[in-house]
């Protein structure tokens, strides 16, 4: 069986170095309006879903909060580990989100930066949402984060090129099948290699059905990492569910 598209990519060291000056200010900001928002206990345990390389695990966790971080990339969680061994309260897991989470009766869950909508099917999408709220306690908080799809359609970038470290990247975008694609070819010397990122285009009524199908009530909305008051041409969809 060929390997899914983001068990690829993620673990090439090409992803790592396209999107390595991610905005970690902006990424700190967003944790701190979500902190006032929810206002958690002092040690509360956070499980971060799709956590990638642990940025917001780490932050979460400088401010004293327990936090486990689970992500699919084997590459990933490595990186996330290597500067975690010595620290207490975090631990990061590699895991598929479609299978049932390690931890249960956990404080909060967050899904952050759209790391959602890779699978093929609903079903596969409604079976992560339901580990999420599995894995809460009673009571517990889920945040969703996810990009404006509406939004992104508006304003879809077709092409662009990109230079890292002397490596080529020509990003091609496009729609198909309700998904939004980013065709990657990678130019490094003398070798090219093809990737694929593909999104589901779920809008804002879609997310809140697989919450509301997983059992979630949805406590409230937002629209940017600023947590203002969500509208049709907002940047992002905030969802903050309880369990």
């Amino acid at each position: 069986m060929s390997k899914e598209w983001f068990e690829t990519w993620f673990d090439t060291t090409y992803y790592h170095l396209l999107y390595r000056n991610r905005n970690e200010v902006e990424a700190r900001q967003f944790i701190d309006a979500l902190l006032r928002f929810l206002q958690p206990a002092p040690a509360s345990h956070f499980i971060d879903v799709a956590c990638g390389k642990g940025r917001h695990s780490k932050y979460l966790n400088s401010l004293g909060f327990r936090v486990t971080g689970i992500d699919l990339s084997e590459n990933s969680i490595n990186e996330a580990r290597l500067d975690t061994l010595d620290i207490d309260g975090i631990q990061f897991h590699q895991q598929d989100i479609r299978e049932p989470f390690p931890e249960k009766n956990l404080d909060f869950a967050v899904n952050l930066f759209t790391s959602f909508g890779y699978f093929d099917s609903e079903e596969e999408h409604q079976l992560a949402l339901n580990n999420m709220y599995d894995s809460l306690a009673p009571g517990g908080k889920m945040v969703l984060d996810y990009m404006n799809a509406s939004e992104v359609l508006l304003s879809l970038k077709r092409e662009e090129h990109r230079e890292v470290d002397g490596v080529h990247f020509k990003i091609r975008r496009y729609i198909e099948n309700g998904c939004i694609i980013k065709e990657i070819t990678v130019t490094d010397n003398d070798e090219t290699h093809v990737f694929e990122e593909r999104v589901k285009a779920f809008s804002k009524a879609d997310l809140e059905s697989f919450m509301v199908n997983s059992g979630f009530k949805i406590c409230a909305t937002f629209g940017s990492y600023d947590l203002e008051p969500h509208h049709e041409n907002s940047s992002r969809v905030v969802l903050i569910a309880e369990k």
